[in-house]
């Protein structure tokens, strides 16, 4: 009778043994779970801006993966002293019931790439920047060594050049110029409260009432003209 302390280690029950270690571990949920939660957190995200608040300096997105809305603070090109500030063109302006702030709802699809931010106090994402999904179309780009700032809405005919070509502008009516260390004025922030703003579902159930009660009107006047002509 064998002894089954004393099995011949071959080369082929070494491999099989190894094998079934390794398959063991890698197969097990917990670890896979973990793996895949890790590469979540860490990966790149690409998403398009649904709502823009100016005075947080925030952006909510909407991730093409999950189609999930996350909060992101804004990564600027400068800091400290110097701070480059942006607001996107929208239609129209709301105000946030979960924030309790304004907000823009951009007119053009901004699409970006966000990334987790590892807060332990929050789970808001970095926004890193923006990209443009389509090619140009009818849009000068920067010659080599220079900047350009333009508008996509009025293409081509405004927009700040600077680099080895010198500085070129290109506006509509003679630049404004002021000197002194600040503005005399400042915009002032009007917070509405939720009580004076209304919702698009608001905003038709009130114009539905308003039609009935124009109609009802219309039906007594009617009925007022046809009783004088009797």
């Amino acid at each position: 009778m064998g002894d089954s302390k004393n099995i011949t280690a071959t080369e082929g029950r070494l491999k099989s043994n190894f094998g079934s270690a390794v398959n063991t571990l890698v197969n097990l949920d917990g670890i896979q779970r973990s793996i895949t939660e890790v590469q979540d957190k860490t990966s790149l995200r690409t998403g398009t801006v649904t709502k823009y608040y100016p005075y947080l300096d925030k952006a909510e997105v909407k991730l093409d993966s999950t189609k999930k809305t996350v909060l992101c603070k804004i990564l600027h090109k400068y800091g400290g002293e110097l701070l480059d500030l942006y607001t996107p063109v929208a239609d129209r302006k709301e105000f946030c019931d979960k924030l309790k702030e304004p907000c823009y709802i951009p007119r053009a699809k901004l699409h970006c790439v966000v990334v987790n931010l590892h807060d332990a106090d929050s789970d808001e994402h970095l926004l890193l920047g923006y990209y443009q999904n389509e090619e140009f179309i009818g849009l000068n780009p920067a010659k080599p060594g220079n900047i350009k700032l333009c508008t996509r809405e009025a293409t081509n005919q405004y927009w700040i050049k600077f680099g080895f070509d010198g500085l070129d502008l290109r506006v509509n009516s003679t630049p404004a110029v002021k000197v002194g260390e600040r503005d005399d004025t400042m915009d002032t922030v009007e917070y509405a409260s939720s009580e004076e703003t209304y919702t698009k579902s608001e905003v038709n159930e009130l114009l539905n009432a308003y039609d009935k009660r124009i109609k009802a009107l219309e039906e007594i006047i009617a009925e007022l003209n046809n009783q004088g002509e009797d």
